[in-house]
């Protein structure tokens, strides 16, 4: 594999997994976080006790079937001269075969939550109750996307005595609360700073004009952004090599795919409207260097690692900072180099402003030639109707096929009624209705990242409404500055809301918080006799002290006998 020397990321895991500890790990995308947990775990099984035949000791979970399937062939090829055995347990694929598999007793077997659920339950002489290891990759993706009730039921069926690791490129808070209900004594290796980038990434941001009026087309696309986006592909630096291209919604990646065609560029699409062999297909074109674009939503964003991506593109920004590094941790990784373009517009300053705070060295503007813009934006224009007119066959095709397919699945229904009848139901820890409603739950998590595009029935009106460009944007600007300065107060509260709410001894006496400054004040004798107001000092002062109840309205002598006999608290 032509690997020598380990990553950061590796030389702190390796060592402590072979041990046999517990992790949380977390470092940039592209740091190897993959061979982190295949080395040791491989190393391991080398040394395993061959008796009493195979059983499936290494479990590991990834969000995606695109991760999963490619943690398993990286594992695949680093034990290809072994004799450990796998087996790739995800949705889309044919089950049955799976089942076959999982019958032999793999000894390490990779999946996604759902899939590996429904084995468990279903498939006979498949269990957990013989593993030692679990390794769950881009834990905060799969708490995102409402697989926290899978998480905790495949976690049930685990050994209390298994090994647990957690790798992700940032910990969130659900995160952190997993780990301490499913890891022993877990030691946490940050290796980055959080929200931190690679260190050849260069990231150049694209200023797009939002009082374009959006079209009434499958995505709401704007036409701006879709002519700077061709302009880039057909005549900058983003026309050679290969470029992932990112978008908010299904609809328009796909749309985007249509225009690529009409205009001559290879492309394919990555979204989950696809069958698992479309997705497949896609990504192996990609990888293949068949197509120079992959048109894709968030489901590419996550662990995938495809040699001799260059750019990265956003076409439309996330709402979420995290979101962001995950896109643009698709290029730069391993050491190389990396470009990432985002289209921003007014509302996306708060974006920008973060990845300037994080990263300010390797940020760019980039520009555009404006005639050039202008020309693909006609043209756009005078194709809009051949583009409707591929949008509608193509659903009315769509359509003719899932007939079809009903169609089938009734003749089989009828032909096979004795055989279908005579198989065991499977069967699922939830409930239908707890299972909508799980699913509800994470559908909504998700789409909580983003703004909403929808048209509403009534006028649009918001609370720049009636305000010109450059009172919209001195208002933006003055209410992300308040923001900004309340952040410490706010961090304050709740760090001084947490210390209240640690256990004491029963009995002792309850002693109000006090900050360090308060502290520090409670014990200086030697301090000037002062009025009230003079004590708080200004603005700043009256934030931090905003929390402790005001003293006596006395002058210099109450406050003087207040800190000398350390009885306010009492009062």
């Amino acid at each position: 594999m032509g690997l020598t020397t380990p990553t950061p990321i590796q030389r702190q895991t390796i060592p402590l997994a072979l041990l046999g500890k517990d992790l949380v790990c977390s470092s940039v995308t592209g740091s190897g976080k993959t061979l982190g947990y295949l080395v040791p775990i491989f190393e391991r099984l080398m040394w395993r006790d061959r008796k009493g035949g195979g059983r499936t000791r290494v479990m590991v979970l990834t969000p995606t079937r695109e991760l999963a399937v490619q943690v398993y062939q990286v594992g695949k090829l680093l034990g290809r001269y072994t004799d450990l055995t796998f087996s790739l347990c995800v949705g889309g694929m044919n089950l049955r075969t799976q089942e076959a598999e999982l019958r032999e007793r793999p000894e390490i077997v990779i999946g996604t939550p759902g899939r590996v659920i429904d084995h468990v339950r279903n498939t006979r002489g498949f269990s957990l109750d013989t593993l030692e290891i679990l390794v769950i990759d881009e834990a905060d993706r799969i708490l995102e996307e409402g697989f926290r009730d899978e998480l905790e039921e495949i976690i049930s069926h685990c050994p209390r005595s298994r090994q647990t690791m957690l790798f992700s490129a940032t910990v969130s808070e659900s995160v952190a609360d997993l780990a301490r209900l499913s890891l022993e004594k877990p030691i946490r290796i940050k290796i980055d700073p959080p929200k931190s980038t690679a260190t050849g990434l260069t990231q150049e941001f694209l200023r797009v004009r939002d009082d374009q009026k959006l079209k009434k087309g499958a995505g709401a696309a704007n036409l701006q952004r879709e002519s700077i986006l061709v302009t880039l592909c057909k005549t900058s630096s983003f026309s050679k090599g290969r470029t992932i291209i990112f978008f908010r919604s299904k609809a328009g990646a796909h749309r985007m795919k249509v225009i690529f065609s009409l205009f001559g560029l290879k492309a394919a699409e990555l979204h989950g409207d696809l069958t698992q062999e479309q997705r497949m297909s896609s990504l192996q074109d990609f990888k293949d260097g068949k197509v120079s674009y992959l048109l894709a939503t968030d489901l590419a964003s996550r662990g995938l690692d495809i040699k001799g991506v260059e750019r990265v593109i956003n076409y439309e920004t996330p709402n979420q900072y995290e979101v962001y590094l995950h896109r643009i941790g698709r290029t730069a990784r391993a050491g190389k180099k990396g470009n990432a373009l985002t289209l921003v517009g007014e509302l996306d300053r708060k974006l920008v402003r973060e990845a300037r705070r994080n990263c300010a060295s390797a940020i760019k503007q980039r520009k555009v030639d404006v005639k050039i813009v202008q020309d693909v934006s006609q043209e756009l224009a005078r194709l809009e109707d051949s583009i409707a007119t591929i949008l509608e066959d193509e659903k009315e095709e769509k359509v003719l096929k899932k007939g079809e397919m009903e169609l089938k699945k009734g003749q089989n229904l009828i032909e096979h009624d004795d055989e279908i009848k005579s198989r065991p139901a499977r069967t699922w820890f939830q409930s239908e209705t707890d299972k909508k409603k799980s699913k509800g739950i994470g559908t909504s998590a998700h789409t909580a990242n983003f703004t909403s595009t929808k048209d509403s029935k009534g006028p649009k009106r918001d609370r720049f409404d009636g305000l010109s460009r450059k009172q919209k944007r001195r208002k933006m600007a003055n209410e992300e500055d308040a923001q900004e300065r309340l952040k410490p107060v706010i961090n304050a509260s709740i760090r001084a809301a947490k210390k209240a709410q640690r256990p004491v001894k029963i009995g002792a006496e309850q002693v109000p918080y006090q900050s360090a400054n308060q502290r520090k004040k409670s014990k200086d004798t030697k301090k000037k006799k002062s009025s009230f107001s003079q004590d708080l000092g200004g603005k700043k002062n009256s934030i931090k002290t905003s929390a402790t109840p005001p003293h006596s309205s006395k002058k210099s002598g109450g406050a003087k006998r207040s800190s000398k006999g350390g009885k306010t608290g009492k009062r």
